[in-house]
């Protein structure tokens, strides 16, 4: 009984029962609207947490032993390169 005047109620509320195209095109703007809003969110979420990851890298970089062996990978790094046979 309750869920027939359920359904009668929102079929009294829906404006778009004779209207399809009406129907399309707010569903279709209304997933244009979830397309932007996820990608915007997306967007800062992942920018905060690439701008925290390296801010800690940053300072992992000037930690001593790290820096050190960073120091000797960037050096063996430019000694090969040097040493590599030119391409044409």
């Amino acid at each position: 009984m309750e869920q027939e005047k359920l359904i009668e109620a929102v079929e009294k509320i829906r404006r778009d029962k004779h209207e399809p195209w009406r129907y399309v095109l707010f569903t279709f703007l209304n997933g244009m609207a979830q397309g932007v809003g996820f990608a915007l969110g997306t967007t800062i979420v992942l920018g905060i947490i690439i701008y925290i990851l390296t801010m800690l890298l940053s300072n992992l970089v000037n930690f001593p032993v790290l820096g050190y062996y960073f120091g000797q990978i960037a050096t063996l790094i430019d000694t090969y390169a040097k040493q590599a046979p030119r391409v044409r």
